[in-house]
């Protein structure tokens, strides 16, 4: 019997960090995030659906996704643009859905003990039931801002702009299985990891 697990965690938490320390350990991680890029590249129907919704400057005429412009129209501004992010899930979200269950129930078969799904809205997306237990991976909004100004050059009007379309640290904390406080250093953040996968290890 296999255990899914959901990693989550808002910008900049470290979330990513964490599934490779997990891939790692040789575990299987299902990148929610990396699929919802896929589908929204490849899946013909969600393009469609998105030119539809946004206009054709959602694609770069060699077909590519203009991720800065899907950005800039759903993370911009907050209160504006919050109906455009709700409209971009509405159109990406079941397809990534049925492709993580699929990719789950492929795992299942093929025997794996645990298996990690990696993504950012476990809890904006109400998938948090489907999984057996959830490890949150949290930091503090002044090492959110430092790390995503250093590594993708936001703003930080931009970091808190995306920081506002999904729920609270301290709501997920309160329904979380596992808690990873990701403030410190690497070494820290790995001995974090171990534990909860020691414990995971011994359910299993």
């Amino acid at each position: 019997m296999s255990i899914v697990i959901g990693l989550t965690g808002g910008i900049g938490s470290g979330k990513s960090t964490v599934a490779e320390i997990i891939e790692s350990y040789n575990y299987k991680v299902i990148k929610s995030d990396l699929n919802a890029k896929d589908v929204m590249q490849n899946d013909k129907t969600v393009k469609a659906k998105i030119i539809e919704a946004f206009g054709k400057s959602a694609y770069f005429d060699d077909g590519k996704l203009n991720s800065q412009y899907i950005s800039s129209i759903v993370f911009a501004n907050v209160d504006e643009n919050l109906e455009n992010l709700q409209k971009l899930n509405q159109i990406v979200h079941p397809v990534v859905i049925q492709k993580l269950m699929d990719e789950v129930q492929q795992l299942e078969s093929a025997g794996e003990q645990l298996i990690f799904v990696e993504s950012a809205l476990i809890y904006e997306a109400e998938l948090n039931e489907g999984f057996d237990y959830i490890i949150l991976v949290t930091a503090s909004k002044e090492n959110v801002i430092e790390r995503l100004s250093s590594s993708r050059n936001m703003s930080a009007e931009q970091i808190e702009s995306v920081m506002k379309t999904q729920i609270s640290n301290e709501e997920k904390i309160g329904v979380a299985d596992f808690v990873i406080d990701n403030n410190s250093d690497f070494e820290k953040l790995k001995e974090s990891v171990d534990f909860i996968i020691a414990v995971l290890s011994g359910i299993a």
